[in-house]
């Protein structure tokens, strides 16, 4: 194809196209235009009408076509570049037109943009105006998910590339510092079912992807394709997963996962931290079964979920004070945590125990023996009386050591077993006399007397009931010589007021039924 030179003409493109004259004629640098029956045309020095190129009036540009005449309002083809010109005829630049393709008139309008030059961009990244466009191939301006390496743009249709994937709003403009909720890049447009997922496109317009520490001052976890994780997350080593599909069976002890955290609902996604939460365990949690119970588990503040390492862990049995008697529901490995300044126990998945706990393989952190926690909501180890009612809602007393104390034998958190305060308890329960008003108990060879309110007895008298004796600890001499005497223990410890089988003279008289220690307290290593 012939070039022309561009040409300069001495008045303005406007007073060219509004003059309205038949014919017209203006001098420029290497030619002339004309307006000939209301057509603009341009001609050379020689005559010549210019065709298929640009003149240039003032510093614009003007494109005149085959037939020579000026062209408005079209796309334009020069030199294996593309163009638009404006209804005066002004090729645009830097600037922006919604208009069909210009290989189909009839095909769905886009937005193009004209660069400095007049070229329409093409596969390529632009900065307009303080905001980052992306062009395809065609010239489209792209809105979703776009794929750009550097400044060329590749593919809108790729999967996730979280150093080259990007994302435009329906205005073009790529999204930076900005969640967006929106479908995968692969899915079809017209699948209605697709799922959406949150993804946030950092300052620099890339995905996020892994442990992102401060949006809005939270932390977030997103998986490899920068989809928001939501709900339980596990992180593996190499890459964060939620792990609690449908067809998820995780388990949340410290060998399956390096870190596990909870991150809320699929429109929260924040990582929790530092509280207590009551959840389904990640296997019943897509359920959402309110017949399935939940568990509470501690958050750290680094967003961790807390769960022990096997190396700090005692073995234990669980129980529930069920018809005045224990319920076994378990065995467990139990770790015991301080947190907000109260102790508590928990199992190798991370979750609080409650009710009652008998250690009975103790550790350097855990003293073996039966410990407190209250209901299912509350978790806290309990010390000194506490009042338990079993299924029935009868209450039993107890007591549970508030301090280490060797002597004694009492351990913090521990129920007694043995003389405390004057009454007698076995686990921590408070040993009474139920069936007569008082009643012998036997505990690790250690035979007490007891009434109805647990007190110690260590009188050397008939104990009596309805004018009978039950228990006779009464002293008989012949003068001055003792025939017969139960002696007491007087030891300051566990034992204290209990028989002294070695010290008393003839064996007890008892004609009560003792009480059974083990009838409440029958635990499974019994």
């Amino acid at each position: 194809m012939k070039k022309f030179l561009k040409h300069g003409l001495t008045v303005s493109a406007a007073a060219l196209f509004t003059l309205g004259l038949t014919t017209v004629s203006f001098a420029v640098s290497k030619g002339t235009w004309l307006m000939v029956d209301g057509e603009w045309y341009c001609y050379d020095s020689n005559g010549d009408i210019y065709e298929n190129t640009f003149c240039t009036s003032n510093g614009k540009d003007y494109y005149v076509g085959d037939d020579g005449m000026l062209v408005r309002s079209a796309w334009v083809e020069y030199d294996g570049d593309y163009y638009f010109v404006n209804s005066s005829g002004q090729k645009i630049t830097n600037d922006w037109r919604l208009t069909t393709p210009y290989d189909d008139e009839d095909g769905e309008e886009n937005w193009f943009y004209f660069q400095s030059t007049g070229k329409m961009a093409t596969g390529k990244k632009l900065t307009i105006k303080g905001k980052t466009y992306f062009f395809n191939s065609e010239g489209y301006m792209l809105t979703g998910w776009v794929t750009a390496d550097g400044t060329e743009v590749m593919n809108e249709e790729n999967a996730i590339d979280a150093q080259n994937s990007y994302y435009c709003d329906e205005t073009g403009a790529r999204l930076t510092s900005a969640w967006v909720k929106t479908t995968e890049p692969e899915t079809d447009d017209d699948d209605a079912d697709a799922e959406e997922y949150w993804y946030y496109l950092k300052s620099n317009g890339q995905v996020a992807t892994g442990r992102t520490t401060n949006i809005n001052g939270q932390i977030y976890l997103f998986d490899e394709y920068g989809r928001m994780l939501s709900g339980w997350v596990a992180y593996d080593g190499s890459k964060y997963m939620e792990i609690d599909g449908e067809n998820d069976f995780y388990s949340l002890s410290s060998d399956e996962f390096d870190a596990v955290y909870y991150c809320g609902d699929e429109d929260d996604g924040h990582v929790k931290k530092n509280k207590w939460i009551k959840l389904w365990r990640p296997e019943d949690a897509y359920d959402e079964d309110e017949d399935v119970d939940k568990y509470w588990y501690w958050i750290q503040t680094d967003g961790k979920i807390y769960i022990p390492s096997d190396s700090n862990a005692a073995m234990g049995n669980l129980y529930t004070l069920g018809d005045a008697e224990l319920e076994h529901e378990g065995t467990a490995s139990i770790t015991l945590k301080k947190v907000n300044s109260k102790n508590y126990f928990f199992n190798q998945n991370g979750e609080m125990l409650s009710q009652l706990v008998e250690v009975t393989g103790s550790n350097a952190y855990l003293a073996p023996g039966m410990y407190y926690f209250g209901n299912e909501d509350d978790g806290s180890m309990k010390t000194g009386s506490q009042s338990i009612k079993d299924d029935n809602g009868d209450t039993y007393k107890f007591y549970f050591g508030t301090t280490t104390n060797t002597k004694t034998g009492e351990e913090k958190g521990v129920g007694i077993t043995g003389a405390r305060n004057g009454k007698l308890y076995y686990k921590g329960l408070l040993l009474q006399a139920y069936d007569y008003s008082y009643q012998t108990a036997s505990i690790d060879g250690h035979t007490f007397i007891v009434n109805k309110n647990g007190t110690i007895q260590h009188g050397q008298v008939e104990y009596k009931e309805d004018g009978d004796i039950l228990i006779d600890t009464k002293t008989v001499k012949d003068g001055d010589t003792v025939l017969y005497q139960i002696l007491y223990s007087t030891a300051d410890d566990q034992w204290k007021y209990s028989i002294d089988e070695e010290a008393s003279i003839g064996s007890l008289k008892d004609y009560a039924e003792p009480i059974d220690v083990n009838e409440i307290m029958n635990t499974v290593d019994e």
